[in-house]
Order: C-alpha cells, then sequence, then structure tokens
C-alpha cells in the first residue's frame, strides 16, 4: 500500500516531500564516492540557486538551507511589518547596526537603500555563513560588514548552546530551556564601546538588538556609545510587563531614550526608543 495522504497537507506538498525522501533514499544507496560527489553536488546547486523576494524597495535573493531558512526567506515582509517600517525611515547617509542578524533578513533589506551603511552581527557560524552568502548573493559586500561576533559588556570568548545543522534558528549564549541543544560553539564577545574606540567601528545612528537574554547586558556595554547624539534610535524586543526589561528599559532612559513605538507580534512586542531632542 502506499504511503496516506495527510489531511492537513496539500496533495502536491505530500507529493514533492514523497518524492524528496525517495531522493533521499536512492542516494543513500549508492557506492560512497559517487554518493559523495552527488550529494556534495546537488547541496551546491541547490544553495547556489537562490530565493527571490520581491519588496516595494527591490528584489532579495535568499540561499536556502533548511527550513527555517526557507521561513525567515518568505516571511521578511510579514514576520516584523513593523520593523520593515521603521528601516523605511531611516534618514538618508545612515549607519545600521544589526545586532544578532542571524541570516541577515533586515540588513539585506536596508541594503536595498544605497545610503545606508550596515554592520550585520552573528556568532553563530551556520548562520554568518547564511548570512555572508545572501550578501554575496545579493552584490551588497560593500555596504554590509558581517561580523561572526557577539556583544555584551566586555571583551571575552563565550560558548553558544546551538547545532550547526538548525541553520537559521535563533540561538543564545544562555541556551533555551525549552529547547535545549547538545552542540557547542565558541565566539568573541565584544562591546559596542570596544568595536567603535578599539576596532574603529562607525558610530551607529539605528540600532537592532534581536538577542534573546542578552539585551541588558549588550547596553550596558555601550554605556559611552549610547549617550552620543549621533545615535538616533533602538529598535528590541522588551515587555514593559518584565520587570528585567523595565529595568531595560530605565537603563535606556539614563542614556536620553524614550519610547516612541510599540509593536506587537504574536504574543512579542518590540519597542522603539528615539534619543530626546
Amino acid at each position: 500500500m502506499g504511503e496516506p495522504l495527510p489531511p492537513h497537507e496539500s496533495v502536491y506538498e505530500w507529493m514533492l516531500d514523497l518524492e524528496r525522501r525517495r531522493l533521499v533514499r536512492r542516494v543513500g544507496r549508492l557506492p560512497p564516492k559517487l554518493r559523495a560527489k552527488l550529494q556534495g553536488g546537488l547541496t551546491l546547486s541547490m544553495l547556489a540557486s537562490p530565493y527571490r523576494v520581491e519588496t516595494p524597495r527591490g528584489s532579495i535573493a535568499f540561499a536556502l538551507l533548511g527550513l527555517t531558512s526557507a521561513n525567515r526567506a518568505t516571511s521578511v515582509l510579514s514576520k516584523q511589518p513593523d520593523t520593515i517600517t521603521w528601516i523605511d525611515a531611516f534618514r538618508p547617509d545612515s549607519v545600521f547596526w544589526d545586532i544578532g542578524a542571524n541570516v541577515g533578513v533586515y540588513s539585506l533589506y536596508a541594503a536595498l537603500r544605497s545610503d545606508i551603511s550596515i554592520t550585520a552581527f552573528e556568532p553563530a557560524a551556520v548562520n554568518y555563513f547564511l548570512l555572508t552568502a545572501n550578501c554575496e548573493l545579493n552584490k551588497v559586500e560593500d555596504r554590509v560588514d558581517c561580523l561572526p561576533l557577539g556583544l555584551g559588556d566586555s571583551r571575552r570568548i563565550e560558548r553558544m548552546e546551538l547545532s550547526q545543522f538548525e541553520p537559521a534558528s535563533s540561538f543564545s549564549f544562555r541556551g533555551k530551556r525549552s529547547k535545549p541543544r547538545a552542540g557547542r560553539q565558541s565566539a568573541f564577545v565584544l562591546s559596542m564601546d570596544q568595536l567603535i574606540e578599539d576596532y574603529g567601528l562607525r558610530c551607529p545612528n539605528y540600532i537592532k538588538i534581536d538577542v534573546p537574554h542578552l539585551a541588558e547586558e549588550i547596553i550596558r556595554g555601550g554605556a559611552r556609545t549610547l549617550p552620543r547624539e549621533e545615535v538616533r534610535e533602538l529598535h528590541i524586543e522588551a515587555s514593559e510587563e518584565s520587570t528585567r526589561d523595565r529595568q531595560l528599559i530605565k537603563l535606556l532612559e539614563q542614556f536620553g531614550f524614550t519610547i516612541t513605538g510599540r509593536h506587537d507580534r504574536s504574543g512579542v512586542t518590540d519597542l522603539t526608543l528615539t534619543k530626546r531632542g
């Protein structure tokens, strides 16, 4: 008997998945050297054949590796529409820091504007590969500096809990109790202040922080940078109902910021904070 059709999937999707599984089984039965050549060549050819997303500002190409990377690509405009609107409002000739860039969705969207300079930070190796591959596909390497770094409040080496076989997933130096991972990866961590004062990075005008459980530490690492008048706005996931996040907001208020936007998405809130004039 054939495999039953799952009721929640379309016939087309089911047939494609069935063919994918058959191909994997056939490749697995090949002699080792032939399998290595075919599997390696097929993987590279699919990575180099990008998926394209059309936006009001132009097309963005994505290298797809795994379902999560596909989901990030297909939801560019729908997952965080307020973040897209925020980027659209950047002043001309601005500097944007994307902290926790993952595969670069928002860095790539910002790069559709030729007047924006971007620095994208992503410490997870598998995500950093996709981030840089996406920049190469879109030919924006001259305006997007991708750095394989984590940000914090000091210079150090940290270990991340992750899996290199879960590309485009959201990882953390603190791990996730709801989804523990057995894999580990070391990564270099620097503060905002060190990046500017010791390594000469341009002071950002706009900063997006999307790093689970580490936002306050990242902000503390910018104690000399964030009060500068060049820093205009931050876009950060935070809840005003959380004691920890209220402390973070209070710290940012001390640096001269006030909340100017609240954006709800699937039970999560993104806050926009603007430097008081």
